[in-house]
């Protein structure tokens, strides 16, 4: 046993000695020896203050006066050291020692000698119920008193300590949290710190994923157009864990596990160097894009890689420049290729008409409609509107615009009203169009618990208010102007509906708008 004892004394003086000597943190000195962290820390401490015999395995408790546990409780509670000052300062073995005391202080246990005498003021237990009245008797008695302290303590035999812990108590908690808790309450007071936490912890999750996806939205909107020659995949995700992790300071790993890309592609996407290859690719879509302009637009790749060849000595291949105009999204004017639309399949789905022209809703959210319109651009270009409008406010709730008419335009629409009537569950109608009765629109219907409904074939009418928006827009807004970009087009049809939801008076609200009238039902 003492052979043990000797090894084991020397195995800590060893882990002490190598971490004084800088040969490690903490971490690693513990992780070599098997122990952890604070077990190391107590090594260091018992080192400091006994030496080497501080180390050494004890085979008789160590007794201390009185006067000693009392002087190190005052410094404690008083204010003036923590646990680990007090510990150095009067040479105690280990915090746990103290940290007993305090125990016995509050439960109002005496502090005995070693030789089992016992000096000094010594409280009785008493029940639970006349300790608490003891507790408010005293509680008020100081406060009516000035907070004299000392006399209370005098008055109701009680320590300086004591009668300014139940002042500070009760300032900060009132008479329950001065009465302490049962053993019952005290299970009760952690599983309602737990319930808390867990709910912090998911309300801080939702929080994250609402900001990811409300910046990756705008991330992806900035890019449409621009020029991106890195050839990076999921550039959008990497930027936008970047710029959430620089403003809100979330961890890199949770916003990774956010917008689905790992944790070390993104720091190899953080910290890589700009190739050769990539930087060629950029001085030549700037000579692209020059000629492309000083011609009005009208070189195919075809042409211009004729003319990189001819008139600037580049000989380069046909896909790079094919690659490069789509990046910058430069295509000719003339001959546009033609595409050949397939044949309509049958629809996955066909809902009823619920709806049934009843136009009319008794609540926000109770009704809401949706379609999908067409724009032009520039020379001929398209793009589409997806919208929702609530039938109770004559509102959008949301929009979406795309160069493409599919379904993730749809679904991209829904996902940004689910966003802001999460805990609503409206009856969607629509007319039958292929994203609507596609089985991923029906699917995402289906998971919200949403009932859909649909225009019988042929009859606009059954839609009529979402047409009556679209002819409303294009005649106010679009019909009014020209627009050459796509960029423009989008901020044109952002700021109209801004306008329609708060500042157009319609005669079917009481001649107020849409968000006048929603006010005014305290909606």
């Amino acid at each position: 046993m003492a052979i043990n004892n000797q090894v084991e004394a020397k195995m800590k003086l060893s882990a002490v000695k190598e971490y004084l000597g800088g040969n490690g943190s903490l971490n690693k000195i513990a992780e070599k020896y098997g122990v952890c962290r604070s077990t190391l820390q107590k090594w260091l401490l018992n080192y400091e203050l006994f030496g080497e015999v501080g180390l050494q395995h004890r085979l008789q408790n160590h007794h201390y006066p009185e006067s000693l546990k009392r002087q190190a409780l005052e410094s404690y509670l008083s204010g003036q050291l923590s646990i680990e000052a007090v510990c150095k300062k009067y040479q105690l073995r280990s915090r746990s020692q103290l940290e007993s005391w305090i125990v016995m202080y509050n439960g109002q246990k005496g502090l005995r000698s070693p030789g089992g005498g016992q000096k000094g003021i010594r409280m009785t237990r008493t029940s639970y119920e006349k300790r608490y009245e003891k507790r408010k008797a005293a509680v008020e008695y100081c406060i009516g008193h000035g907070k004299d302290y000392k006399a209370t303590a005098a008055h109701f035999g009680c320590t300086y300590q004591q009668i300014y812990g139940w002042v500070r108590t009760y300032h900060a908690g009132g008479l329950e949290k001065l009465c302490g808790t049962h053993k019952k309450s005290q299970k009760e007071l952690t599983a309602v710190i737990e319930e808390n936490r867990r709910l912090k912890e998911q309300e801080s999750a939702l929080e994250l994923e609402l900001a990811v996806r409300r910046r990756l939205q705008q991330c992806r909107f900035q890019r449409l157009g621009g020029a991106d020659f890195s050839g990076t995949r999921n550039l959008s995700e990497y930027q936008v864990v970047e710029q959430l992790h620089q403003e809100q300071g979330w961890p890199v790993g949770q916003l990774c596990k956010a917008v689905g890309v790992s944790r070390a592609a993104y720091y190899k996407w953080k910290n890589r160097t700009e190739s050769q290859k990539q930087s060629n690719d950029e001085q030549l879509a700037s000579l692209i894009f020059e000629i492309y302009q000083s011609q009005h637009g009208i070189p195919g790749y075809r042409q211009m890689k004729l003319i990189l060849e001819r008139r600037h000595g580049i000989k380069c291949n046909l896909k790079r420049v094919y690659r490069l105009m789509r990046i910058l999204g430069l295509r000719s004017v003339c001959r546009r290729k033609k595409h050949r639309h397939k044949k309509k399949t049958p629809a996955d789905y066909i809902a009823e008409n619920t709806l049934n022209r009843e136009f009319i809703a008794c609540q926000p959210n109770e009704k809401w409609l949706t379609d999908v319109t067409e724009f032009q651009y520039g020379d001929g270009r398209k793009a589409y509107l997806s919208a929702i409008l609530d039938l109770y406010g004559r509102n959008i709730v949301s929009f979406s615009v795309s160069r493409k008419n599919d379904t993730a335009l749809v679904l991209d629409t829904f996902e940004r009203a689910f966003l802001q009537c999460y805990d609503d569950r409206p009856l969607v109608h629509s007319d039958r169009g292929t994203q609507y009765t596609s089985h991923a629109f029906r699917k995402r219907l289906e998971q919200e618990k949403i009932c859909q409904s649909m225009s019988r074939p042929g009859k606009c009418l059954d839609n009529a208010p979402m047409e009556g928006f679209w002819g409303i827009l294009k005649t106010e807004m679009y019909y009014l102007r020209h627009f050459e970009e796509y960029s423009e087009l989008y901020e044109a049809i952002a700021a109209y509906i801004n306008f329609y939801n708060n500042e157009r008076y319609q005669k079917k609200l009481g001649c107020m708008t849409p968000a006048e009238f929603l006010r005014s039902r305290g909606k």
